[in-house]
């Protein structure tokens, strides 16, 4: 039995269905990257390793899937707009970048997770969350 990737059906998108989909992903992936980043000190690897952990569905040809490429330009981008900090540190006799998150970085982060508390409490999200994962979100008040 073959299993289901969300990749897998992007040969029957054209481009700008597939420019949709990236923006969501890349938007998606700065939320988690900041995210992870505000939990521990940890290097770009072990960053990629997490964010594996979030898209474990997905195939090496996913734009889902946690390529060095994609995750240092945006380690780059949160660390120039001084979201996180990055320093340098010796690991088995390596130089290790290991990035931590700012007070910025924590003002942003405290945003995006009162917004996600008010999209649980809104029935219009909780409606489409229930569409798009065809899954019964829990109503409490």
């Amino acid at each position: 039995m073959s299993k289901f990737y969300i990749c897998d059906t992007m040969k029957e998108l054209n481009e700008s269905h597939i420019k949709i989909l990236k923006h969501f992903s890349n938007g998606l992936t700065h939320n988690l990257i900041l995210w992870i980043i505000s939990k521990e000190s940890i290097h770009g690897y072990g960053i990629m390793k997490r964010l594996d952990e979030f898209f474990d569905f997905s195939n090496e040809n996913c734009e889902l899937k946690a390529t060095s490429s994609k995750v240092y330009p945006i380690l780059r981008k949160m660390e120039d707009k001084g979201l996180i900090r990055g320093e340098w540190q010796i690991v088995n006799n390596k130089r290790v970048k290991f990035y931590s998150i700012t007070e910025d970085g924590e003002i942003v982060l405290n945003h995006i997770k009162n917004n996600m508390k008010r999209v649980l409490e809104n029935p219009s999200w909780l409606d489409y969350l229930e569409d798009m994962t065809g899954r019964e979100i829990s109503r409490e008040n």
